[in-house]
Order: C-alpha cells, then sequence, then structure tokens
C-alpha cells in the first residue's frame, strides 16, 4: 500500500491553501474509519481488534471508529487490553534482570478469551481491572454488558496474535491494522514508517513522559525488535488496514521539533530528521483540528 507523499508538492499545496491540505488529510483519515465502521456493521460484527506497531494511532483510532459506528446506530463499548495485564510479580525476567512487559506472556491470554467467549455467547462478561500503582489486578471486577447490536472494541499491540482468539467465532470478529503506510519522499531521501512514529513519538514522550528526544532515538531499535516478534507477523490477518500517515504531519512537526533537535544534530538519526525538515515549510499547531489522529503526538 505503500504510498509515497512527495514533499515538494505538500510545500506548493501549502503554498497556495494549507486549510485545504489539512482538510483533505482529516477526510482520507476519517474515510477510512468510516469504511470499517460500515463493514462492521454489515457482517454483524461482535467484537473488533485493533493494532499497531507504537505511535501508529491505535488509541485515537479506537474512539474515531465508536464515533463512526455511533454516527451509523451501532453502539460500542472500549476495552483496555492493558487492564489484563497479570500482576507483575508474576512476570517471566527479561535476561536483565527486568519484568518482561512487553511479550504476550504479560497478559492473561486465558482470561481475555473467556471474556470474548462469553460476550459472544451470551453479550456479558465480567473483565478484570489493573491498578498501575500498585502493578497488580484490583479485587473487583468489572461488568460488562452488550446491549441489541452493540460491539467491543479492544486495542493493543498483542490483539492481532491468534492466541488472543483462539477458539472463538472469527466471522464476528474484525481486525484492523494501523500503520504509517505512506513515507515520504524529500528530495533524494525516504522516510519509512519507522521512521515517521519514531518522530511522533519523540514528540509524545518528551511532552507526556518527560523522556528526552535523544533517549528515545536511542531505545527505538529496541521498539522495532519488539514490533518485529509481537506485531507485524499477524498483519496479513488483518480483515483491513488504515494508513494513518496525513499528508501535512512533517511540516507540522518542523514547527513542533525542529529547533529543539538542533543541539541533538551530531546524532546521524536526528541529523537526518533535521536535513529533511530544512526542506519543508512549516504550520502551525493551531491550524490543526482539535480532533485529529495527530494531535494524540503534538497534543491540544
Amino acid at each position: 500500500m505503500n504510498n509515497k507523499i512527495l514533499i515538494s508538492e505538500i510545500n506548493n499545496l501549502a503554498k497556495e491553501n494549507v486549510g485545504e491540505l489539512i482538510t483533505l488529510a482529516e477526510q482520507k483519515y476519517i474515510s477510512s474509519c468510516q469504511f470499517v465502521a460500515k463493514e462492521i456493521k454489515d457482517k454483524g460484527i461482535k467484537i473488533v481488534l485493533i493494532s499497531g506497531p507504537s505511535s501508529a494511532g491505535k488509541t485515537t483510532s479506537s474512539f474515531r471508529l465508536q464515533e463512526q459506528l455511533s454516527l451509523i446506530n451501532v453502539p460500542s463499548h472500549v476495552l483496555n487490553m492493558d487492564n489484563f495485564f497479570i500482576d507483575m510479580d508474576k512476570l517471566p525476567l527479561r535476561v536483565d534482570g527486568e519484568p518482561n512487559i512487553e511479550d504476550l506472556c504479560a497478559l492473561d491470554v486465558e482470561c481475555i478469551r473467556k471474556c470474548l467467549g462469553e460476550i459472544l455467547l451470551t453479550n456479558k462478561t465480567k473483565t478484570p481491572e489493573f491498578d498501575f500503582v500498585t502493578h497488580s489486578r484490583k479485587k473487583d471486577w468489572i461488568d460488562c454488558v452488550l446491549e441489541g447490536n452493540e460491539v467491543i472494541i479492544m486495542e493493543g499491540i498483542h490483539a492481532h496474535n491468534p492466541a488472543i482468539v483462539e477458539g472463538l467465532d472469527r466471522k464476528l470478529i474484525y481486525k484492523v491494522y494501523l500503520d504509517c503506510e505512506s513515507s515520504f519522499v524529500v528530495g533524494k531521501q525516504t522516510l519509512n514508517s519507522r521512521e515517521i512514529r519514531l518522530i511522533r513519538r519523540m514528540i509524545r514522550d518528551e511532552r507526556d513522559r518527560k523522556v528526552p528526544y535523544l533517549l528515545t532515538v536511542q531505545m527505538w531499535d529496541e521498539v522495532c525488535k519488539g514490533e518485529d516478534k509481537n506485531i507485524k507477523p499477524f498483519k496479513s490477518d488483518a480483515d483491513y488496514i488504515i494508513d494513518t500517515v496525513h499528508s501535512y504531519e512533517l511540516l507540522l512537526y518542523k514547527f513542533v521539533i525542529r529547533d529543539k533537535l538542533l543541539k541533538y544534530s551530531k546524532d546521524k538519526e536526528v541529523a537526518k530528521l533535521l536535513k529533511i525538515f530544512n526542506k519543508c515549510l512549516e504550520i502551525d499547531k493551531t491550524l490543526i483540528p482539535k480532533s485529529s489522529l495527530i494531535r494524540e503526538f503534538v497534543g491540544k
């Protein structure tokens, strides 16, 4: 699906009518969500599983899909896969001695299957709630009851692992995969999915978690190795793939991050990003709709 976006053309469009450039990009993404919503309704789907690599836009897309389903009279309930974590003290350890929270073993897969199975059979179940302060499961569970044609939406990096739905009726389950399927072409350089998502994560982690940009860059290879192991192998089983790239986003990221990256210019990856930003026009964050998926990364 790799669509090449030429920054030279995007720059020209931004000069001519930046509002239209932004509107068209937003409409392209929303159209994908509308298509998925219609598929879910037409096929009588009960469970929607959303997966994809880091900074692909899973969280926002879950709620955008919920909105689009509501517009066609299909109510939905979002289940957080993180609530199915097992207690931290029961996790196997990585080679460095730290708890292994990235692999499937960090989740209570049997419990997930049980809950999803009960939803398919009876339209109701009880789900656990995880306490991220004590790193353990809370004593009280939460009632989850579906009414009429209501569907469950669950997102997570392991949502498409076959073990999650083993033994369940696949015809009632719809899998949505999110990724940056398009790439940016800037002169002789190309910015691919991993690099686009790296910029998104750098911005979000610095803002929300106070993680320095360079530390995110240095950790990125390990993040991608985890994606190659736990996420990418199951992409082909998706019923639909949503490309979350917005054609204007590099111009926005130049406004948000370029000047802050200058002090890290000796890093090879950062130097490449700076070289690319130098060939982009700049658009102000205030021009981006508050509801945009890109707000997940640049903030409100």
